[in-house]
């Protein structure tokens, strides 16, 4: 879910699982990343003062429920090493149905009934979860897909 060399690449300071991620049903929506939180970025402390900036920096790190930091962001003139698809988004289930009746009316013509089902279950599916470390909507999935379609068509074949 992350690109590989853009300016929001975070640095993993542990090993981040593969199947890191579950979605969590919480008061204001879903997320992604259960008992994970933000913290201001320790790295601050080693900023310089001249600019003003280790008060002023609003960046932040993430840590697991244990208190221990996952991923921060990386130091100035450098890029993070987690890579692309390190973690991946919530499955995606789709099940289709189609039935069809065919009805003979004479030798050479007959009525087609088609019924098309998207989304058979009704199951949503969830979009992939904000990764940027430093937003303040980080592990949070804000849209879905998935509702269930009808198609009803008729044919006459001849």
């Amino acid at each position: 879910m992350w690109q590989t060399g853009t300016a929001n690449t975070p640095v993993a300071i542990q090993g981040i699982p593969t199947k890191t991620g579950k979605l969590t049903f919480v008061g204001n929506g879903v997320t992604y990343f259960p008992g994970w939180t933000q913290v201001k970025d320790p790295a601050i402390a080693s900023l310089t003062s001249l600019n003003g900036v280790n008060t002023s920096s609003a960046n932040f790190a993430i840590q697991d429920a244990k208190g221990n930091i996952v991923m921060q962001n990386p130091a100035p003139g450098t890029v993070g090493n987690v890579g692309r698809n390190t973690i991946t988004g919530p499955n995606v289930l789709g099940f289709d149905v189609n039935a069809i009746k065919r009805v003979r009316i004479t030798e050479g013509k007959e009525v087609e009934f088609r019924l098309d089902v998207v989304n058979v279950l009704n199951h949503p599916n969830f979009a992939n979860p904000t990764t940027n470390i430093n937003s303040t909507s980080f592990g949070q999935i804000t849209s879905a897909t998935g509702s269930r379609r009808f198609t009803f068509n008729a044919r006459l074949n001849f």
